[in-house]
């Protein structure tokens, strides 16, 4: 069941991204808008040509012998030059005009080219501080002053019974409706555009003012009706901004109208009246953002929601009609999810950057408020909430490239939260390691998306979504269980499987574009991919098997890494086979320590020979990778592999006979024996030490010969420096005679034969055309 609902969900996406594609224009296929630039090109070409036919049918006037002063301008009807006689056949050549014909063909087309649409209304002159205090900071202070006068009065006429409830209620009324109409009437007038914005803030004012007195105070209207009243007072708010083009009474009229339910409330709140109201509202708000792009009043709606919905939520998750309730949430969803394109929806091209605050903000806290509703009321479809809205996002952002074309950015932020969704619906859908690998899919299948689309968020997405899988492999998923069998079990499968999405959305990432990466190239991208999985494979196989098995393993993994640098050019394998090798150091040095201890009673035993094997296989390895050519530092880094392999080879061997010799030694019985074997084994493993130092170095040597190499050749000849120094100072001081006499001997001959062959070898690179050493 988990993985049909994986495939389902990969499989959604696909078809929702599908629905992307074919939404975005094709390479080399011309966007709507570079259509109509080539239609209008063309429709002026024929009325230049029409033009220039009927300036050739019309007879010509006698010249004027009277030249032309320089102030006039010649017309598209006037050429001083001859105009050529040309037939009239059907497909008749375009003639050949004289310079003054050029000139008013040109005028001509200029003057039947579609004049600009206009921008926008023009910017209002920046104020200084003393139009602000003196003009708008006055007004707005004269406005509040009227309105605590308004307050003042009222309370003058209760306490003296001057007017009755019903004559106050009517005549504030009235009085906000008149301000109101007043600002409507003066908003034409330019030279008091301060006085309009506050007249219309003032009928506001007194409007709410005079229903909410109505209501609580003279008890002369119920809940109901003085809430519907409050509404209309804002639809007529928002519809004298929308003619005046003045936000500040449009912001002025929402405030009323999400205070309204704060003003009403009541002990018990009814949860659907509210949500109801508030889709009426910010339904109107959608009407006006479809007409003026007003920011300021959008961010005002859904904050203003936001803050009416979180204390319903949060006191009562569970509701007490949860379709009813999700219902009014769709419809608020959707209606955030429209008002901050609506404006660039009805005009079809780009005005300014997408609110990110409202598309962001609104699918987060729709997500939550459906969350906490189907986890008190059915679980299981939290999954495929998730999953339906990445669809509907990608759906939209497809959608709204049709319309808007060249908007990448706001496509951007749709794809991007389209995958944040499947991000989320793949832990609800699924559990365990099988989270891990739907990551790991839908990281491929993005970035194999990525090339087919404009916008870089799914190559991004893809990455992101690739690195928590691997995270979730080396520390978030359950591997180890008594009941689980190692290796064979579906963890493991799930992982290895996560491996190879890894590996081959590496190899997807090769087809981006540049601009999808910012300075990021593709081939870097496959280099850390395939880092991460090399090293997510080495985790794998160090924790699964249990004895020799992960060394065995990790030692394969080197060997294939360092086989594939001479077949991949790629800078992974420099990056790769050096980690790789330090988890197979670490394994057979470390890991596996104790169980080489114990086994150190046999001087060839099966973890001395895993330890001599890694480093071989390290030293081959590196040596591949020095002669790959993957990349500028493959050279150098494949031979500093070889090298400490080398030595840490002799460090295993050496470690190997002194554990040997001190396992005899605690085998031994005590007493006076025990003491003299004692010194009888320091003598031996020193003497040891040395001859297999010794040896080691004449291989090296040897090696480094064959090789032609003068690191190896220093190396050796380093180590044979270091024995010559152990053999004199403390051989010669506290070995036994026999074993003094075998070190020396050894050692001088060795160095004899050293000197023999540095002597030959000087001689031939000294002969003409002898190859350099």
């Amino acid at each position: 069941m988990a993985l049909l609902a994986l495939f389902v969900a990969v499989g959604a996406l696909a078809v929702s991204l599908k629905v992307l594609r074919e939404y975005r224009p094709r390479p080399g296929q011309p966007t709507p808008a570079e259509r109509i630039a080539a239609l209008e090109e063309r429709i002026r070409d024929l009325l230049y040509r029409v033009w220039t036919l009927e300036q050739q049918s019309q007879p010509r006037a006698p010249r004027p012998d009277v030249s032309p002063t320089p102030s006039e301008v010649p017309s598209p009807s006037m050429s001083t030059g001859p105009e050529p006689v040309v037939s009239a056949p059907p497909s008749a050549p375009e003639p050949t005009l004289a310079p003054a014909e050029t000139a008013a063909a040109t005028s001509t087309r200029d003057a039947v080219a579609p004049a600009p649409a206009p921008s926008g209304p023009a910017p209002s002159p920046r104020l200084d501080l003393e139009q602000r205090i003196g003009g708008r900071w006055a007004t707005w202070v004269g406005v509040v002053a009227i309105l605590f006068a308004a307050s003042f009065a009222v309370k003058w006429s209760i306490e003296n019974n001057l007017i009755g409830p019903r004559a106050r209620l009517g005549l504030g009324l009235a009085a906000g409706i008149a301000a109101l109409l007043a600002g409507l009437v003066l908003h034409r007038r330019r030279d008091v555009p301060y006085l309009s914005e506050a007249l219309s803030g003032l009928g506001l004012g007194l409007c709410y003012l005079s229903l909410y007195a109505g209501y609580a105070y003279y008890e002369l209207l119920r809940v109901g009706a003085a809430f519907g009243l409050m509404f209309v007072v804002t639809v007529l708010g928002t519809i004298v901004a929308v003619i005046s083009e003045r936000q500040v009474t449009a912001v002025l009229a929402l405030l009323g109208g999400l205070l309204t339910p704060v003003l009403l409330a009541s002990d018990q709140p009814n949860e659907r009246v509210l949500m109801g109201y508030l889709v009426v509202l910010d339904f109107l708000v959608l009407a006006i953002a479809r007409f003026r792009t007003w920011s300021a009043l959008n961010r005002l709606a859904w904050a203003g929601t936001v803050l009416l919905l979180v204390p319903t939520f949060t006191r009562q998750p569970e509701a007490e009609t949860p379709v009813v309730r999700l219902a009014l949430l769709t419809a608020l969803f959707v209606l955030f999810l429209l008002t901050p394109l609506a404006r660039e929806w009805s005009q079809g091209r780009r005005l300014r950057e997408v609110d990110l605050l409202i598309v962001a903000g609104t699918a987060a806290g729709y997500f939550w408020a459906v969350y906490i509703t189907l986890e008190a009321w059915r679980p299981i479809l939290e999954a495929p909430v998730a999953l339906a809205l990445a669809i509907l996002y990608t759906i939209v952002a497809g959608v709204y490239r049709r319309r808007v074309p060249g908007d990448d950015a706001t496509v951007g932020v749709l794809i991007g939260v389209a995958c944040v969704f499947v991000t989320l619906a793949i832990p609800l859908a699924l559990k365990g390691p099988w989270i891990t690998l739907a990551w790991a899919a839908e990281g491929a299948v993005l970035l194999w998306l990525a090339p087919r689309v404009a916008t870089p968020v799914a190559a991004w997405g893809g990455t992101a979504a690739l690195i928590l899988a691997v995270l979730r492999v080396w520390g978030g998923d359950t591997w180890a269980s008594p009941n689980w069998p190692p290796v064979w079990n579906a963890t493991f499968l799930a992982h290895l499987l996560t491996v190879a999405a890894i590996v081959a959305a590496g190899q997807l990432a090769l087809s981006l574009r540049g601009d999808q990466l910012l300075t990021t190239k593709p081939e870097v991208l496959r280099a850390v991919l395939w880092v991460l999985a090399s090293q997510t494979l080495s985790v794998l196989l160090w924790r699964e098997p249990s004895g020799l098995w992960p060394a065995g393993l990790l030692a394969a993994q080197v060997l294939v890494l360092g086989a594939l640098s001479r077949l991949i050019a790629s800078p992974t394998f420099a990056v790769a086979v050096p980690l790789a090798a330090l988890m197979l150091l670490a394994r057979v040095l470390m890991a596996d320590d104790s169980m080489a201890k114990a086994a150190a009673e046999d001087l060839l035993n099966r973890y001395l020979v895993a330890r001599i094997v890694a480093c071989a296989v390290i030293g081959l390895a590196g040596r591949w990778l020095a002669g790959s050519g993957a990349s500028v530092h493959a050279g150098t880094v494949g031979r500093t592999v070889s090298g400490t392999a080398g030595v840490v080879l002799l460090f295993v061997l050496s470690q190997g006979w002194t554990r040997y010799q001190n396992a005899l030694l605690q085998d031994a019985k005590p007493g006076a024996s025990r003491r003299g074997l004692r010194s009888e084994i320091r003598w031996r493993t020193q003497v040891g030490l040395s001859v297999l130092w010794t040896l080691y170095a004449a291989a090296v040597l040897a090696w480094g010969f064959l090789r032609r190499s003068a690191p190896l050749r220093y190396g050796a000849l380093g180590l044979l420096g270091l024995t010559i120094f152990k053999v004199f100072v403390v051989d010669l001081a506290s070995v036994k005679t026999l074993y003094r006499m075998l070190s020396f001997l050894l050692l001088g001959v060795v160095l004899l034969l050293v000197g023999l062959l540095y002597q030959k070898m000087s001689r031939e690179r000294g002969a003409p055309g002898s190859p350099r050493l």
